[in-house]
C-alpha cells in the first residue's frame, strides 16, 4: 500500500511539474481610459413648439440620470447633476402631444429643441390637447 502511494505520489509530481512551468500567467491589461466627461454639471435650454412658443411641462431627461426635469413656464429647463455628464450624453424630450426628441449633447451650450404635433392633435383655444376618439361612440 505504501509502495502503490509512493509510486502515485511521484508519477503525479512527474506529470504535473512541466504543466506548472509552462502554465499561463495573466498580466492585467490597462484598461481603456474611462469615458471622456462632457465638463458641464449643469446644462441649460429651451422647448418650444413649431411655432417657436415656448412649452410649458415638457419633460427633458438624460439617460442614466434617475431624475427628469420640466420646463417652466417660458419654455425653460436647467439640468443640474453632482457628476460632469458622460461626453456625447443624449437628451431626451418630451411632450403631451408632440413627437419626442432625442439630440446628442457634444457642448455644454444652452440646447434649443422645437418639438413638431403628432399628427392628428388638436389644441383647445387655451392650449389644452382635446380629446379625440376614432373609435366612435359604444352602446
Amino acid at each position: 500500500m505504501h509502495r502503490a502511494f509512493t509510486f502515485f505520489f511521484g508519477l503525479g509530481l512527474f506529470l504535473l511539474t512541466p504543466a506548472s512551468l509552462f502554465a499561463q500567467t495573466t498580466v492585467a491589461e490597462p484598461t481603456a481610459a474611462p469615458a471622456q466627461a462632457l465638463g458641464c454639471a449643469i446644462v441649460t435650454g429651451t422647448v418650444t413648439d413649431e411655432s417657436n412658443n415656448p412649452l410649458t411641462g415638457a419633460t427633458v431627461e438624460v439617460p442614466g440620470i434617475k431624475d427628469a426635469f420640466i420646463t417652466n413656464s417660458e419654455g425653460r429647463y436647467i439640468i443640474m447633476t453632482k457628476t460632469p455628464l458622460p461626453r456625447n450624453a443624449r437628451l431626451q424630450v418630451s411632450a403631451g402631444g408632440y413627437e419626442a426628441q432625442e439630440l446628442v449633447l457634444v457642448n455644454c451650450e444652452a440646447t434649443s429643441v422645437a418639438l413638431h404635433t403628432l399628427p392628428g392633435t388638436r389644441f383647445k383655444r387655451d392650449g389644452r390637447i382635446k380629446k379625440t376618439s376614432s373609435t366612435g361612440k359604444i352602446w
